[in-house]
Parts: C-alpha cells; structure tokens; sequence
C-alpha cells in the first residue's frame, strides 16, 4: 500500500512541474508582439491565471503565474524604458487575482461551454478594469459614462482603437485556455494510466 501511495505522489507531482513548465514557458511568449504587433494583447497570460487557480494545487497556484508575469514583465519594461512598478501595473494585477479566483471556482470539472465562458468572462473583465483606469486618469478622456465608454471601446485619439486590444484579448485567452484544457485532461489521463491497479481478492 505504502508503495502504491508513493507511485501515486509521484505522479502528481510530475504532472505539476511539468505543467507549471509550460505555464512559465508559455508566459515567456508575452514577447513574441514585439516582432509582431497585431498580435498585441494576443497573450497567454489570463489564461495562465485562470488554468493555474484551477488545476494546480497549493502555493504553487499562484506562485507559478506570478513568477511567469513578474520575468516577462522585467524583460518587457527594459526593452520599452517602461517602470516596472507603477500604478497600472497594480490595477493589472488586482485583475489576475479577480481571474485567479474565478479559476478556483471553474475547477477541474469545466467542460468546453464553462471554460469558454470562464475566458470571456476573465478576457472582459481585464479590458474593463484597465480601461477603466485609463479613463480615470487620462485627461485625454471626459470623466463622462461616455468618456468611460470610448476609453473601452475605441481608445484615445491617435491610437489603435480599444476594441482591437479587446478582440486579440478575447482570441488569446480563448486560444490558450482551449490548449490548457487539452494539456490538462490529457496529463490527467496519463497520470491515472500510470498508477498502479488495485486487484480485489474474492
């Protein structure tokens, strides 16, 4: 029995190095916009976010995002001169923990329908909460409902509209959370594969 528990601990626990990995990795493509900018926004990060609440255990849940966001961010804000702590980027992570939480409630029981919904709903609300901001305090925006309004759908005069950021967005966290739900169910299945079969004695 000892033994059987021992295989089944070490399942697991290659199951969540090994999807923290790709968590990390994947986290690491934040960059690729920089070559090729109409894929801004187009990042794998809400997604990240959301999967690790629902599918990894323990600290590091929120460890594994966290450290993923914090290197790309480094990296990111030395290439653009950008600080990397400013008041945006703690409304950018007040949005992460609100996804992370919706990721504890989604769970490992979400089917394709509840895991499209769950990205929607996490893709918007990040739009909404940092556009929001923007429209806080940009003067550049009328603090009206249709000053709040233009800065979520179309953005500020001069720039790419808001709504584009918002499409690549939604497609994003579509996009990687489809390929996470995959991941996961298909290393659950060869996790379960592995354990050894208990035999009942008549």
């Amino acid at each position: 029995m000892m033994q059987k528990n021992k295989n089944h601990s070490l399942s697991n626990g290659k199951y969540v190095i090994w999807f923290a990995s790709v968590l990390i990795f994947i986290g690491i493509s934040r960059h690729l916009p920089l070559d090729y900018p109409e894929l801004f926004n187009f990042s794998p990060v809400i997604a990240i976010f959301l999967f690790s609440a629902a599918y990894i255990k323990g600290r590091f849940s929120w460890i594994v995002p966290t450290i993923g966001v914090i290197l790309s961010d480094l990296l990111l804000s030395a290439f653009y001169g950008h600080k990397l702590v400013e008041p945006f980027m703690f409304v950018a992570w007040f949005s992460y923990a609100l996804i992370f939480l919706l990721g504890k409630w989604m769970g490992t029981k979400g089917n394709i329908y509840k895991i499209g919904i769950c990205g929607l709903i996490s893709a918007f609300l990040f739009h909404i909460i940092t556009c929001s901001f923007s429209w806080w305090i940009n003067p550049a925006y009328v603090k009206t409902i249709s000053g709040l309004a233009q800065a979520i759908f179309l953005g500020e005069p001069g720039f790419p509209p808001s709504y584009l950021f918002l499409k690549n967005t939604v497609l994003g966290t579509l996009f990687y959370s489809s390929l996470f739900a995959y991941l996961a169910k298909t290393l659950s299945l060869q996790t379960h594969a592995n354990l050894p079969i208990r035999v009942h004695a008549n």
